[in-house]
């Protein structure tokens, strides 16, 4: 089982790892501007949130949860924020021949969902936005630097760009490494678990088959870590769990996005808030999915 767990994770690890420098090229290049470029759009921060959110960089999510407590950028952006945010499935995803095709489709339809949903949101609830317009409307909207330094996902920091060398060799290959640890020590448990318990109990706690699971994955994805969308896009490769409920877990999943809200956003009824919504949106998104693909 171990020797099967270990083969089958350092086979990923080559895709893996060029994800991950071209991630860590794009954050290094783009990550201190993103921020403030959301918090200047207004009322089309869902559309922007969004697009920006759905970049597999453990970081935005991070910068909006910030913003958003300064009210700088909307609910309905925020929102967008985390629902398209999918941290680390992504460059699994990618790093599996098999399932790299499937990559494009849960991106476009988290992108989709997040901006019909942050821009619906900002329509019905309209007091964020109008604080935003009045901040953004002015001469100098803020732009992600000058929010607090809070670091990411691997205690690297998001907004100084610091060692070239450090952004663009260490911090790839080390997020790269962790990764690979956390999926072996995932596949050798799942081989045990399967040998120990089989397939159809496993299936069983894990709800497959019905409608259920998506509201159980959209659970597993609040749990604030990074590490949380691996253990989604594992359980998907596996077959443990169908596309529907992936999606419903990865749009609730935002990294550490929720943990600094509820650091920096003193209204614990608006942080409920927030997380009901979070909910709601990826819970409605993966039953949908689920039913119309069967669940498959």
């Amino acid at each position: 089982m171990i020797l099967d767990a270990l083969t089958d994770t350092v086979r990923l690890v080559p895709l893996l790892a060029l994800v991950y420098f071209l991630v860590g090229f794009l954050e290094y290049r783009f990550g201190d501007r993103m921020g403030g470029m959301v918090a200047r759009l207004g009322a089309m921060g869902p559309i922007a949130g969004a697009a920006f959110g759905c970049i597999p960089q453990c970081g935005f999510s991070v910068v909006a949860a910030a913003l958003y407590a300064r009210r700088l950028v909307s609910l309905g952006t925020l929102l967008a924020v985390f629902v398209s945010t999918s941290d680390e499935a992504v460059p699994v995803l990618l790093s599996i021949p098999s399932k790299a095709g499937i990559v494009g489709s849960l991106i476009a339809i988290k992108v989709v969902v997040a901006i019909i949903a942050g821009i619906v949101i900002d329509l019905v609830i309209r007091r964020d936005r109008a604080v935003t317009s009045a901040v953004t409307d002015g001469a100098d909207a803020p732009s992600s630097h000058e929010a607090e330094d809070h670091s990411g996902c691997c205690s690297h920091g998001l907004h100084g760009k610091g060692s070239k060398v450090r952004a663009l060799v260490l911090h790839p290959l080390i997020h790269t490494a962790k990764i690979f640890v956390f999926l072996f020590v995932l596949a050798a448990i799942f081989n045990f678990a399967v040998t120990a318990m089989g397939p159809a109990m496993i299936a069983a706690v894990l709800m497959r088959g019905t409608l259920f699971q998506p509201v159980l994955t959209a659970f597993i994805g609040l749990v604030p870590s990074c590490f949380t969308s691996v253990l989604l896009a594992g359980l998907f490769v596996k077959g443990v769990i169908n596309f529907g409920s992936l999606v419903a877990g990865l749009s609730a999943g935002c990294g550490l996005g929720l943990l600094v809200l509820i650091k920096e956003n003193k209204d614990w009824k608006d942080n409920l808030l927030v997380v009901g919504l979070l909910l709601a949106v990826s819970i409605s998104a993966g039953i949908i999915i689920s039913a119309l693909r069967g669940l498959a």
